[in-house]
Formats: structure tokens, sequence, C-alpha cells
């Protein structure tokens, strides 16, 4: 029979490299891509990859609940990387907060709706501080019992929805099964098409190319965005 897959944010950095890879499998017999809006070189390009395995693009609101419930049908695994990013705080925080909590939390209610079994969300290392004390994080854990503080809604935002994952983890389905979930802390990711990179290597060009310091003791390990997927 094969199993199916939902990507969320799928015209996003990470989510179209997460559709490459899942066209290699096998198995698998439809890939929905979700997101907003799609820019048409992507919709071309997925539209060529229709002859390996079947990809329905689907462009709507995370925060649609009929929408959602629809994409989710006949879905054996979401994968969800739909998000509003803003690490310089420039985004309003009340689309932040819905977008990135309350959209999490829709899908999860239409995954009970529709029987999904399996649900994996994109969460970021943010989450993990800074803590309020200003300590230095050293070979931290996910464990580590800190007090975080943040000065921008955007890792408040994926504390609250990692938390709504995790805490949905065991939930029962609508047809009796379990739902599983799990949520993972990617750093920085960087590749190709990506925004952040080419904006730091521009303001380096324009700075005699010096790149700006974050912290003075912090040090940041970037993940190239086809090994997050």
């Amino acid at each position: 029979m094969g199993w199916s897959c939902l990507v969320t944010g799928a015209g996003g950095l990470l989510g179209q490299r997460i559709v490459r890879l899942l066209v290699e499998e096998k198995e698998l017999k439809e890939i929905r891509a979700l997101d907003k809006a799609f820019r048409p070189e992507l919709r071309e390009e997925f539209s060529k990859l229709q002859n390996r395995t079947k990809l329905t693009v689907l462009e709507g609101d995370i925060l649609d609940e009929p929408f959602l419930k629809r994409a989710c049908q006949d879905v054996s695994v979401v994968i969800h990387t739909a998000c509003i990013i803003d690490v310089f705080g420039v985004t309003h925080r009340e689309s932040i907060m819905n977008v990135n909590v309350k959209g999490t939390q829709l899908l999860l209610e239409a995954c009970v709706q529709a029987s999904v079994p399996v649900f994996i969300y994109t969460s970021s290392i943010e989450v993990a501080g800074p803590n309020s004390y200003k300590e230095i994080i050293q070979n931290g854990h996910e464990e580590e019992p800190l007090e975080n503080t943040w000065p921008t809604p955007y890792p408040y935002s994926k504390k609250l929805a990692e938390k709504a994952v995790l805490a949905a983890n065991g939930w029962n389905l609508k047809n009796g099964d379990t739902l599983y979930t799990c949520a993972l802390r990617p750093t920085y990711i960087y590749g190709e098409g990506g925004p952040f990179l080419s904006a730091s290597i521009n303001e380096a060009l324009n700075n005699n190319g010096i790149l700006s310091s974050v912290g003075k003791f912090s040090t940041v390990n970037p993940v190239y965005v086809g090994n997050v997927a």
C-alpha cells in the first residue's frame, strides 16, 4: 500500500529540501506539499517530480481548520516546518503567535480527526536560551532546567509550539490508534537559497569583510539544510 506524507512549509528552505528527499523514498505513495504560496519556479520543479511519485501542491492558510483537515486525510506522517521566522524582531507579535503556536495546535487537532499517527515538528535551538542568569550553556541538553527569557516573540512561540507537540504524544486518534510526536531543534540553518547566510555575507562585504559578532563568548555551529532534512 505504501505511505503518504504531508510537509507543511514546503515552499521554504527546509521544507522544499525535505520534499526532494522524500521523492527518493520507494515505498512513498504520495507527498503533499503545503504552504501559503509557492514561487512559480518551485511549482515547476515540483511538477517535474510528478513522474517519480504523486506530489500534490496545496496552497492555503495554516489557520484554516477545514483546509488542514482536508490536507491531513489519508496521511501517514506530518512533517511540520511551517512558521514565521523572525530573529530580528520585526514581525508583529500577534502574527508570529498565531502562525507558530495556534497553527501548530490546529494541525495537531487535524491529525487527531484524520487519524494521522506520526507528527514531526521542526523546533529551534532558540528555545534553549538565553537563560535568565546569563550563564554560558556548554554541552547543554533538552532536559536541563533552565529558566529562559526571550527578547523577541519568535523563540517564545517556538517553545510554546514545541510544548504543544510533545504534550500531544500519546493522544488517542479518531480511529482508536495513538499519535506519536517528536520535536527537533536544529541550530541556524544555511544552504542554497537561504536568506540569512546571504544577508550576513552582504553585511560583511559592506563592513570591510568583517562579520558581525553576536556575543563575545558565543559559539554557534550552523547546520546545512540538507543535513537537517
